[in-house]
């Protein structure tokens, strides 16, 4: 969870930065400009992640079977944005491979972890006391 939280927060300062530079290109040293619904496209899907980042970490927090499907769909989502991404002029060919890293070992890491499927799939039947008792 803490790698989350830090990939949403690095994800939040790229966002905020890349526009800053669209804004003054001069400060980061570049002389070409991105075209706005490059960038637009990079702010909107760089948002996506962050608020299901926030979502994801509540599902987590509460311990839901839903939170595997969901980490499977966000770290795929991070994947294609990513490569995305490179398409459309946002990512070089290495930082294309080197972003796509984390969600691929999220998602190799939910799929084959029997702790994610033990918190996740088996906590509901833990500790809980049935009230529907027979007889």
């Amino acid at each position: 969870m803490a790698g989350l939280v830090v990939l949403a927060l690095h994800g939040l300062g790229l966002t905020v930065a890349v526009v800053v530079i669209y804004a003054n290109p001069a400060l980061g040293g570049l002389t070409s400009f991105v075209p706005l619904g490059w960038l637009l496209f990079y702010v909107l899907t760089n948002v996506v992640l962050v608020i299901y980042t926030a979502v994801l970490l509540v599902l987590m927090l509460r311990r839901r079977k839903a939170a595997i499907a969901n980490n499977i769909v966000f770290n795929l989502l991070s994947v294609l944005f990513v490569v995305l991404w490179h398409f459309v002029g946002e990512k070089s060919l290495v930082g294309t491979v080197v972003d796509s890293l984390p969600g691929l070992a999220g998602l190799g890491y939910v799929l084959t972890s029997k702790r994610v499927r033990g918190t996740f799939v088996s906590s509901r039947s833990r500790g809980q006391v049935s009230h529907n008792r027979p007889g």
